[in-house]
């Protein structure tokens, strides 16, 4: 007959495992939709339990420790080889609506009242915006 140590999770096994064989013991291990059912032959018993109780420190931090991530991660930057996530893409056409839209709002407005005033005030901010993107290095340009 054999002492059963209980249902744990596959970390824990694993500890609880290593644990009783470094005391000497033969532990058996079996899967179960539960978890890893822990046994011990019935003349380990005490010995089995003991070491359990010793060790449960290091047998529940086990079951703390991060579990490996299950799916592979999704490799980032531009050498991935797919098309890019859809926000990626909206957020590339954003900026040039966006200075398209002010464009056309400065020259509107102001294109009213001083033709010259709104041709330089775009070329400013073309200018300005240009530069910046060159400082974060967004240069289409190279």
């Amino acid at each position: 007959m054999a002492v059963d140590l209980g249902t744990w999770q596959p970390a824990q096994a694993t500890v609880l495992v290593q644990v009783l064989r470094r005391a000497g013991l033969a532990p058996e291990a079996k899967r179960t939709r539960a978890g890893i059912v822990v046994t011990v032959p019935d003349e380990q018993g005490d010995r089995a339990h003991r070491a359990l109780a010793a060790n449960m420190d290091a047998i529940a931090d086990a079951a703390r420790a991060p579990a490996p991530a299950l799916r592979p991660r999704r490799p980032s930057g531009a050498n991935q080889g797919e098309r890019p996530l859809t926000t990626e893409r909206i957020l590339a056409t954003a900026r040039p609506i966006a200075i398209v839209l002010v464009a056309v709002l400065v020259l509107g407005v102001v294109g009213r009242l001083n033709p010259v005033l709104a041709i330089v005030g775009v070329g400013v901010g073309v200018y300005l915006l240009g530069r910046r993107a060159q400082a974060r290095g967004d240069d289409p340009r190279g």
